[in-house]
């Protein structure tokens, strides 16, 4: 299968194994899920009435005062006492098989491109200016769109023309994850990216 440059009449070859595979929706939805789950901190904390220091003494007599009986003044229903059932610290990761993770890049890949949202250039814009960067995908005809940008490098002038535009987001090839290629209406990738993230799949079943 091969794919044309929208900025030139060259054709790029897509190996089938990685550009041309059904999709999965579970598969996808799984490592999207975990991608989510491990960003997680879980570092929400709380005191019990345990961990509330003080409170040893008993707060008053057991009897003959007409309150209820306490035995700490730390109980939850004080003020200063510890909290009923609050957060402590906890992980949420998640993990997923490699190759189930590998399948769902191919998924997005595949999807991608079956539905004309896979767009290759010989070379992504390399300018300070925020202007020119618009006025590119404006040419392109992928202005207002949310764009996911895949490169073997990261150009920092491109970084500096793209990030005050929406919904635009820079990427490695070789470190995108499954959210970054999912997450978007179009895949930009330079010729650089595209052999990159081949190269990173095509041996991997």
């Amino acid at each position: 299968m091969k794919i044309k440059s929208i900025d030139t009449s060259k054709e790029f070859k897509l190996n089938d194994s990685i550009f041309k595979v059904e999709m999965n929706d579970q598969v996808v939805y799984q490592s999207v899920v975990a991608e989510l789950n491990n960003l997680r901190q879980g570092t929400s904390s709380t005191k019990n009435r345990s961990a509330v220091s003080g409170g040893g003494k008993k707060p008053f007599r057991q009897k003959g005062t007409g309150n209820a009986r306490q035995g700490t003044s730390r109980s939850p229903l004080n003020r200063g006492g510890g909290s009923i059932f609050g957060p402590s610290p906890k992980t949420f990761s998640k993990k997923v098989n490699i190759k189930t993770k590998h399948l769902a890049f191919k998924c997005i890949l595949s999807d991608k491109v079956k539905n004309d949202s896979f767009m290759v250039v010989e070379k992504l814009p390399s300018s300070e200016k925020t202007k020119e960067f618009i006025s590119f995908l404006k040419d392109k005809n992928i202005n207002n769109r949310k764009i996911t940008m895949v490169s073997s490098t990261i150009d920092e002038k491109l970084e500096l023309s793209s990030r005050n535009v929406p919904h635009i987001m820079l990427v490695k090839a070789k470190s995108c994850s499954v959210r970054d290629l999912y997450d978007n209406d179009i895949i930009l990738i330079d010729k650089d990216g595209l052999e990159e993230i081949s190269k990173r799949f095509e041996a991997k079943n």
